[in-house]
């Protein structure tokens, strides 16, 4: 923009120069305006976006509920793929819970079936395993259900402790297997 001389020495008049401030001061009020305008829309479209992506999340949760793609399922434990520290250590979280919660809360089921010697027997760590990480579900995971936990007390417990009762009687009193 152009600012008009009035003055003889080229100089322009004060006059002129009110005019010009007048008028980059309404574009400055203007652009004001439009920057606030789009630091509106920018703070709408940031709770949008926050919104698509709970939205985003939540369908993802239910499409691995659906599709049984659980990340927060603990993966089987396979003995035969395990370093030997990994495998102390599920077997030590095991004997833990054997000992502590079935062992304990499920003295009468467990009688003469489970004896202190089942880790040395490859069948018992084997199913035991399995049916420690089935309870770990239905009791401890984010989304338990009531026929999670009725199958493992109909189905998975009995059948399990059966199994072992049948290894255990062949083992006896003195168990020497390594």
């Amino acid at each position: 923009m152009t600012i008009p001389s009035g003055g003889q020495d080229g100089s322009p008049s004060v006059a002129a120069l009110a005019v010009h401030v007048s008028s980059l001061r309404r574009e400055v009020e203007t652009l004001g305006g439009t920057v606030d305008g789009l630091a509106s829309t920018q703070r709408q479209h940031a709770i949008l976006l926050d919104s698509v992506a709970e939205l985003r999340s939540q369908i993802d949760h239910i499409h691995d509920l659906l599709t049984g793609q659980d990340d927060e399922t603990p993966a089987t434990w396979f003995w035969l793929t395990m370093s030997d520290q990994e495998r102390q250590e599920k077997l030590a979280e095991l004997a833990d819970w054997v000992e502590t919660v079935f062992r304990v809360h499920y003295p009468a089921y467990l009688a003469g079936q489970v004896r202190p010697c089942w880790a040395n027997h490859s069948e018992a760590r084997w199913e035991l395993a399995w049916l420690y990480q089935l309870w770990t579900q239905a009791y401890l995971g984010e989304r338990t259900a009531l026929k999670d936990a009725a199958d493992w007390h109909d189905r998975w417990a009995p059948g399990v402790i059966r199994r072992i009762g049948a290894v255990m009687r062949v083992c006896g009193d003195g168990c020497k297997r390594p």
